[in-house]
């Protein structure tokens, strides 16, 4: 399927008929009464917007004054939101160009994103890696278009519906503005790169009241620069980091140094004859080095071509700084005449992306009593992510096995490919003409092959509303129709089949001169997903009051929602067919209806007490029932100046289409708490396979455990029966405001999610097949390969991926206090200087997966990614056309299980400078953002920032450089940062 604009047919319609009844309209009286207005986190019209529960309203200026180029940036900055969600600036899995919210370390999945107060449809993307459920792009809305955001940070459920288990963030649209307003904006970083461009153009005329109509237009068009990780280089603290490297050589555990040749495979390959064997070891030089090493003795030479400052023995020494002094393959010097490939020069911190936001909304009124609403959202994004040349292997192979890679593919078998072998007569065969021509294998990276991962978001968004009064009722009904397409392309990947036709008839060459489009096009094609999700919907609300009470009306709101909901992500047939080397194929389909009906009472029982009462039922197609309350009261003790709120609810989170529906989804798993063994490979902590394979000792790749393997591969299945997510939360809190210059606001908040869904771990999987391997052998899939077999025990080859699938697990249970205070000083002399401390306060997030398992207490730690403390203070003056402001961002450091304490207690390698260092936990961040704005003249402003002015990179993993940057993908990975916009606003 193709992505499609879809056309405006409502708004056009709309704007058409309110311009034909501009003149017929009869002008409003200009006397008003206070007006009423529903807020976030009730649906009754009130003039009192302040709730029992807690919202954080981020106004229009609050968002032109931040700083911030996206806002996905401002949103991430907030205490309540922490850093588990996606960012957009690399690509992520199956979702890159995406940027999702996660309230309370709930996930995206748990925090519910509305426009107006309604749904938009999620990405059409499957990816078990993030959200594992609903994912909502956060910067797929105009800022422009954009009137406040607000967070409401308790559960909403009984209002809202499924998702709205942590909070809710609800973007409030701009309407009734009358004027034109045109803005541009430019980010880069220190060192003048992370270029990004913003441009901006809206307008609005009419008005409602006196003329009957209004209609609101906006553009928004960016650009972003890709960012290569050898651009960041300096920043954080490169020199250090190798001194750890460099420590670590003496355990035979490090890597190289950065941004040095690192890898034997080039696109000027090394080539090796193909023994029966590669088991055992060899002297060479001195050294005992694997058999099965690139730089052992089945090595014959290297193709010519390399530059000299990448060629072992010219610009590269045949023991450089940071090898490791071990046995094995550590011990092997490179061979001189090799190529060596810089992995780090490759690759990609940031990607290049381009986004298109545009929106429309008109409002006619239809007499006295009722105003007739529609609204057209559309955005494009495309993320196009460079990627490292592809390789097979680094090691040399032997004809009983030539297996280079192994990868899952959907019928829950494995799919494997050999080494690269030329054949006696294929043109890059240098044994051709030698007296014994032989095989040869080459051990090659695909650099002419220029592969991109592209992903292309295209989201559309229509509402039809009415909203006015019948009688005694308020009344706001409307019809929404959101829809995402989402493509995702991988360029020029490797396949299987056409390499081996490939190499057999020798029409892509090896020998580093370079490719024809026909070459490459006879071993790669591109890898194709195409995804679409809708969400269609119709409600209706109604709120009036309903008797007196003590305190004053009684108040009530009524409601019901039909939805529906579909999703198709599907890989194309040969992406599913497994062909495409390494590539693993997720996709789901399926659709469902579901029916709402909901009620919310006010009842001001005193002049000073309030209670809030709400309830929701849903009934959905697949799952079944759902039945969620919420109880809030807000007692003002003193009015306008001390008030105690709180609030206690259910919630729930439907089972997300891909996780219940028809889905296959292939991923890596790690556990980092302990090293898994193989019962039969490792069964005394010590491979007993011929040869030895890394992943014997260490199956789920615990990166403190050495050798480390990696993440092992894993096939996951949906499943049918899964219950839905259940949630309980509560708040509790205080405002004060003593005089007209404090505000203090101080919220404990609980949170309970209930029949988790998740994805069994690989840790139990494993655990369960290591007590009973008979009964749970199915689960565990080993390479069929009787030569990689451990001498004597048939079917005993590596574990090569795991099965697991979709089930509701047990719990998390978080708690903290979010704090919010402002004091503001008018100095008549300077203007109006106002402080402005808020930030969130989290000591505990602990989880149970399983009955019988240890409680995971994640607090504080990057497991859960949640500091103990993130707060900013911020202090601003403002006088006449022009303000400064300072920022202080602060995150506490965070433990790293597994890893933090180890780190701190061994004294051998590198340990000692990260103790000395604070590189054995994710560090604290405390950077400093300063800014301004000014108008010099009617109707222009411009404002200016640097975010992170002291350029610290404390928030890394070891020694902090763009490799351990701890939010990869985050404009925080490009240190210092300047902001300058400009805006021309003309009533």
């Amino acid at each position: 399927m193709q992505s499609k604009w879809h056309r405006p047919s409502l708004a056009a319609l709309a704007v058409m008929a309110l311009v034909s009844q501009q003149q017929a309209y009869a002008q409003a009286s200009n006397t008003q009464s206070l007006e009423k207005v529903v807020v976030t986190g009730s649906l009754i019209k009130r003039t009192d917007k302040e709730t029992p529960s807690v919202v954080q309203s981020i106004s229009r200026q609050d968002i032109q004054n931040s700083g911030y180029a996206t806002i996905e940036e401002l949103l991430r900055a907030n205490g309540a939101v922490d850093a588990s969600s996606i960012q957009d600036g690399a690509a992520s899995g199956f979702v890159s160009g995406l940027a999702t919210i996660s309230l309370r370390g709930f996930g995206s999945q748990g925090t519910l994103v509305l426009v107006n107060g309604r749904r938009l449809a999620p990405a059409a993307a499957v990816d078990i890696n993030f959200g594992r459920g609903t994912l909502i792009s956060v910067n797929s809305i105009p800022k422009g278009a954009i009137e406040r955001i607000d967070i409401l940070k308790d559960g909403a459920s009984a209002l809202y519906g499924s998702d709205a288990m942590a909070g809710v963030v609800n973007y409030i649209l701009r309407r009734d503005y009358e004027g034109m307003e045109a803005n541009a904006s430019y980010m880069q970083n220190g060192e003048g790169v992370g270029k990004t461009y913003t441009g901006g153009f809206s307008f609005g005329f009419g008005n409602l009241d006196s003329k009957g109509f209004n209609v609101f237009g906006g553009l928004e068009v960016s650009h972003r620069d890709p960012v290569m990780h050898n651009q960041l280089k300096k920043l954080g603290n490169l020199d250090l980091h190798n001194q750890y490297t460099l420590a670590q050589v003496t355990t035979g555990t490090s890597s190289f140094l950065r941004f040095t040749p690192d890898s034997v495979a080039s696109p000027y390959a090394s080539y090796y004859r193909v023994p029966a064997s590669n088991t055992g070891s060899t002297t060479i030089d001195g050294r005992t080095v694997n058999n099965n090493s690139p730089f052992g003795q089945h090595y014959l030479g290297t193709y010519p071509g390399c530059a000299p400052e990448n060629t072992v023995g010219q610009g590269v020494a045949n023991r450089p700084a940071g090898l490791a002094t071990g046995t094995g393959s550590a011990a092997a010097s490179y061979r001189t005449g090799q190529c060596r490939f810089s992995l780090d020069d490759a690759d990609e911190a940031i990607s290049e992306q381009d986004r298109l936001s545009a929106s429309l909304s008109a409002s006619l009124a239809l007499g006295k009593n009722f105003t007739l609403t529609a609204d057209a959202m559309l955005s494009k994004t495309k993320t196009v992510e460079a990627a490292i040349g592809q390789t097979l292997t680094t090691a040399v192979v032997s004809t009983a096995n030539r297996t280079a890679t192994t990868w899952p593919i959907l019928t829950g078998q494995l799919k494997s490919q050999d080494a690269i072998i030329l054949p006696v007569g294929h043109p890059d065969n240098p044994t051709n003409s030698s007296a014994t021509p032989i095989p040869v294998q080459v051990i090659y990276r695909f650099a002419d092959l220029n592969q991109k991962a592209i992903s292309e978001l295209n989201s559309s968004r229509f509402t039809l509303g009415l909203q006015g009064t019948l009688g005694e009722w308020d009344l706001d009904t409307a019809v929404v129709h959101s829809r995402q397409d989402n493509t995702q392309t991988r360029t020029n990947r490797l396949r299987s089949s056409l390499l081996n036709q490939s190499i057999a008839a020798g029409t892509y060459r090896f020998n580093g001169q370079g490719n024809t489009a026909a070459a490459i096009a006879s071993v790669a094609s591109d890898a194709v997903i195409e995804g679409e999700s809708t969400i269609t919907s119709f409600d209706v609300r109604a709120s009036r009051d309903l008797f007196k009470m003590a305190g004053g009306n009684a108040a009530v709101a009524l409601g019901l929602e039909y939805r529906k909901e579909e999703l198709a992500s599907l890989p194309s047939d040969i992406y599913k067919s497994g062909d495409f080397i390494g590539l693993v194929a997720n996709g789901a389909s399926g659709d469902r209806t579901l029916t709402a009906g909901f009620a919310e009472f006010r009842l001001p029982v005193v002049k000073s007490v309030e209670v809030q009462a709400a309830v929701r039922h849903e009934k959905y197609s697949d799952f079944g029932n759902a039945t969620t309350g919420k109880l809030g009261a807000k007692w003002a003790i003193l009015p306008s100046t001390l008030a105690l709120r709180g609030t206690v609810a259910t919630g729930f989170r439907a089972p997300s289409i891909s996780q219940i529906s028809d889905a296959f989804l292939l991923s890596f798993h790690n556990f980092q708490e302990y090293a898994v063994r193989d019962p039969i490979r490792c069964p005394n902590g010590t491979s007993i396979g011929v040869p030895t394979n890394t992943r014997d000792c260490n199956l789920l790749g615990r990166s403190a455990t050495s050798p480390n393997p990696g993440s092992l591969a894993s096939i996951i299945s949906a499943n049918p029966n899964l219950k839905a997510e259940e949630s309980k939360s509560a708040t509790a809190g205080i405002i004060f405001s003593p005089t007209r210059n404090l505000d203090v606001a101080i919220d404990a908040w609980y949170f309970e999610r209930n029949n988790e869904i998740r994805v069994q771990r690989g840790v139990d999987v494993l655990e369960a097949y290591i007590a009973n391997q008979a009964a749970n052998a199915a689960n565990v899939l080993r390479d069929p390969n009787p030569a990689t077999w451990v001498p004597g025990i048939d079917n005993s080859g590596p574990i090569l991926a795991i099965r697991r699938q979709y089930g509701n697990f047990k719990w998390t249970k978080t708690s903290g206090v979010d704090y919010d205070f402002t004091f503001r000083l008018p100095v008549e002399s300077l203007g109006r200087l106002s402080f402005k401390l808020n930030g969130t306060y989290t000591p505990r997030f602990d989880q149970l997966v399983r009955d019988g398992a240890t409680i995971d207490k994640w607090g504080g730690t990057s497991s859960a990614d949640i500091p103990r403390t993130k707060a900013t203070f911020q202090v601003r003056l403002d006088r006449d056309n022009w303000n400064v402001w300072g920022r202080l961002n602060h995150q506490d450091k965070m433990r790293r299980i597994g890893i933090t304490e180890s780190c701190l207690t061994a004294t051998t390698g590198g340990n000692g400078v990260l103790a000395a260092n604070g590189g054995c936990y994710v560090g604290r961040e405390q950077t400093v953002d300063v800014g301004f704005s000014f108008s010099p003249l009617k109707g222009l402003r411009i404002a200016g920032s640097v975010v992170n002015a002291l350029n610290d990179y404390g928030r890394s993993t070891n020694i902090p450089y763009t490799f351990s940057y701890w939010d990869q993908g985050t404009t925080g990975q490009l240190g210092r940062r300047f902001n300058l916009s400009a805006t021309y606003t003309m009533d």
